[in-house]
C-alpha cells in the first residue's frame, strides 16, 4: 500500500505537467488534456484486478541526456537491444529505429528519403507542436474517466510516436519502436499514433523489454490507430517483460473500407501481470485480425481481451490466441466479436497447452450479432501435449525437453507468419530459454 494520499498524488502530478509542458514546450491544448486527466484521475473509479494502489507507481523520474546515435547508448542499454537483436535489425532494415529508456525518446534515427516521400515518424512530443493534425486524433478514442489508470496516462504521457503514412505509400520495410524501463517504482507511459492514408502500406514493430529491477514497475502505453479506405497496417508487439513489471497496453483502431490491421502480439515475457483489452472498429469490407501468443510462467497473472465491432457491411474480425503455461501461471482470454452490419463474419479461436499441473487456463469467446445474416464462429481448445507425441519425437532421437520445446514451436508458429525472421529466431530462443527448466 502506497504511503501517498491522493493529495500527495495531485501535487506530483501537477508537477509533472508542468514540467513537461516547460520542457517539451507544448501547445496548449495539451497542457490542458494533461489536466483534464488529472481531473479525471482523481474522480475516476480504478478496477484493476492486480494492482490495487495506482499511487505506487506516481513518481518523479529523471531524464537522461539526449543522445543521437547507438555509439552513445550506455552500455546497459546495449546490451539490452543486442539481446533483442537490434543490432542485426538496423543493418538490414534501412527505414528506422525509435528507442525510448523510462520516459525519455534517446533515439530516433531514421532516413531523410522516406520523409520526401510522405512517411512521418517523430517522437510525440515533436508531433503535437508540428503537426496539427495530431490535435485531431490524439485521445480520441479513450476517455481518460474509463479508469484510474487511463486517466493517469492521459495526465502523464511521456514519450510514444506519430507514424504518418501519406496516401498511396507502401513503405516495404518495417519501422521499429523499442521501449526499455530501467528505472522501478514508476510508470512509463508512451502515446503512439499511426495515421495511414487511404491506399498506403506499413508494418510497425514495437518491442519492450526491462532489466531486472528491485520493485515493480508499470507500462503503460496507448496506441490509437487510424486506417484510412484500402490502406493496411501491421503492428507486431514484442514483449518480453521480467516479474517485477505490469503491463497496461491500451490499444484502439478504426479500420476503413476495405482497409486491413493486423496486430501481433508475442507475450514471451509478459511481466507480473498483463491485462488488456483492445477494441477495433470495422468498416465496410475492412478486415482486424487480433492475434496473441502467450507465455505464463512462474505465477504470472494475464488477462488478455480483445473486441472487433464489424460496423459496416462486408467486414470480417478474426481473434486468435495461442497459450502456453507452466508453473502456476494464469492466463485468461477473452474475445469479442459484435456484428452489426449484414454480410459480416468473425471468428474466435483459443488454444492452450497446459504443461503444468498447477497453471490455470480460463477462455471465454463471445459473439453478438445486431443482423440476420452475419457468420459468427468460435473454436477453443485446452490441453497438454499428448504423450504419443513426446514418445514419437523422442524415439527419434531427441530428449524429452527437446522434443517439448519442438512442440511448442510448432504450436505457436502459424502466429508468426508475419514476424520478421531475425525476430522468430529470438522467439524460438526466448521459448527454448523458458522451457529448459522444466
Amino acid at each position: 500500500m502506497s504511503e501517498l494520499t491522493m493529495q500527495d498524488a495531485k501535487s506530483i502530478i501537477e508537477d509533472q505537467i508542468e514540467t513537461l509542458k516547460k520542457r517539451n514546450k507544448e501547445p496548449e491544448w495539451v497542457t490542458e488534456l494533461r489536466y483534464k486527466g488529472l481531473k479525471a484521475f482523481l474522480e475516476a473509479p480504478h478496477s484493476d484486478p492486480i494492482l490495487n494502489d495506482p499511487l505506487d507507481f506516481i513518481v518523479q523520474d529523471e531524464q537522461i541526456p539526449e543522445i543521437h546515435n547507438l555509439n552513445e547508448l550506455p552500455e546497459d542499454m546495449k546490451k539490452l537491444l543486442d539481446s533483442l537483436g537490434i543490432a542485426e535489425v538496423e543493418k538490414k532494415y534501412v527505414a528506422g529505429i525509435a528507442v525510448q529508456s523510462d520516459t525519455s525518446m534517446v533515439l530516433n534515427d531514421f532516413m531523410k528519403a522516406w520523409r520526401e516521400k510522405g512517411l512521418v515518424m517523430v517522437s510525440m512530443e515533436d508531433a503535437v507542436r508540428e503537426f496539427p493534425a495530431v490535435k485531431e486524433k490524439f485521445m480520441k478514442m479513450f476517455n481518460p474517466y474509463e479508469s484510474k489508470l487511463a486517466a493517469y496516462h492521459t495526465a502523464v504521457w511521456n514519450g510514444g510516436v506519430f507514424l504518418h503514412v501519406k496516401s498511396g505509400l507502401k513503405v516495404p520495410v518495417p519501422m521499429h519502436l523499442f521501449f526499455i524501463i530501467q528505472n522501478s517504482a514508476m510508470a512509463q507511459a508512451p502515446h503512439i499514433i499511426i495515421d495511414a492514408e487511404p491506399g498506403s502500406y506499413i508494418h510497425l514493430i514495437e518491442g519492450c523489454t526491462s532489466p531486472v529491477l528491485v520493485r515493480h514497475s508499470l507500462h503503460l502505453d496507448m496506441t490509437e490507430a487510424y486506417i484510412g479506405n484500402g490502406a493496411k497496417v501491421m503492428l507486431s508487439v514484442l514483449q518480453n517483460w521480467p516479474e517485477y513489471v505490469h503491463t497496461r497496453p491500451m490499444t484502439r483502431a478504426i479500420v476503413g473500407k476495405k482497409a486491413e490491421f493486423i496486430n501481433t502480439t508475442v507475450g514471451l515475457g509478459t511481466g507480473r501481470s498483463n491485462i488488456a483489452n483492445p477494441r477495433y472498429f470495422v468498416d465496410a469490407n475492412g478486415y482486424a485480425e487480433m492475434n496473441g501468443i502467450l507465455l505464463g510462467n512462474k505465477d504470472f497473472y494475464v488477462d488478455i481481451g480483445g473486441e472487433i465491432e464489424l460496423v459496416g457491411e462486408g467486414a470480417r474480425g478474426i481473434n486468435t490466441s495461442k497459450s502456453v503455461l507452466m508453473d502456476e501461471s494464469k492466463v485468461i482470454t477473452r474475445g469479442l466479436i459484435k456484428a452489426k452490419a449484414p454480410k459480416t463474419k468473425g471468428h474466435i479461436s483459443c488454444d492452450a497447452l497446459i504443461l503444468n499441473s498447477k497453471a490455470k487456463m480460463e477462455t471465454y469467446p463471445g459473439l453478438i450479432s445486431e443482423v440476420d445474416d452475419a457468420e459468427l464462429s468460435h473454436e477453443a481448445a485446452i490441453g497438454k501435449i499428448r504423450e504419443e507425441e513426446l514418445f514419437y519425437l523422442m524415439s527419434r532421437g531427441l530428449k524429452e525437453e527437446e522434443a517439448t520445446q519442438l512442440i511448442v514451436k510448432g504450436f505457436v508458429d502459424p502466429l508468426l507468419k508475419d514476424i520478421p525472421a531475425e525476430f522468430v529466431i529470438e522467439i524460438r530462443k526466448i521459448i527454448e530459454m523458458s522451457l529448459g527448466g522444466m
